[in-house]
C-alpha cells in the first residue's frame, strides 16, 4: 500500500469521485424540486388562464413573453459564466448531476 501513497492520480480520482457522488444526490434531488415547481407554475398557467377565460382578468402576454425571454437569457448567461472555472471536482460533480437527474 506504501506505493499509493505517492502516486498523483490517487488524489485526482479520489476528487472525481465525491463530486460525483455529490452530484448524483444533487442531481436526484434537483429533478424532484424541478418537477414540483413545474407542476406549481403550469398549475398557476392554467388558473390565470381559466381566469381570462371566464372574463374574470386579463393577462397582457406579450409583456409575459417578452420578460420570460429576458429571464432565460439571464439563466443562460448566469450558467455559462458559473461553467467557466470548473475545475476536476467541478467536472465530476456536473457528471453526476446529469447521472442524477436521469435517475428515477
Amino acid at each position: 500500500m506504501d506505493f499509493l501513497a505517492n502516486d498523483p492520480v490517487i488524489p485526482m480520482i479520489l476528487q472525481l469521485g465525491a463530486g460525483g457522488l455529490t452530484g448524483v444526490a444533487v442531481g436526484f434531488a434537483l429533478r424532484k424540486i424541478a418537477l414540483f415547481l413545474l407542476f406549481l407554475v403550469g398549475c398557476g398557467l392554467l388558473f390565470t388562464f381559466a381566469l381570462t377565460q371566464w372574463g374574470v382578468a386579463t393577462v397582457n402576454w406579450s409583456a409575459f413573453d417578452s420578460h420570460f425571454v429576458e429571464f432565460s437569457k439571464s439563466a443562460q448567461h448566469w450558467a455559462t459564466h458559473a461553467l467557466k472555472g470548473l475545475s476536476l471536482a467541478g467536472a465530476g460533480f456536473m457528471g453526476g448531476v446529469l447521472v442524477g437527474w436521469r435517475l428515477r
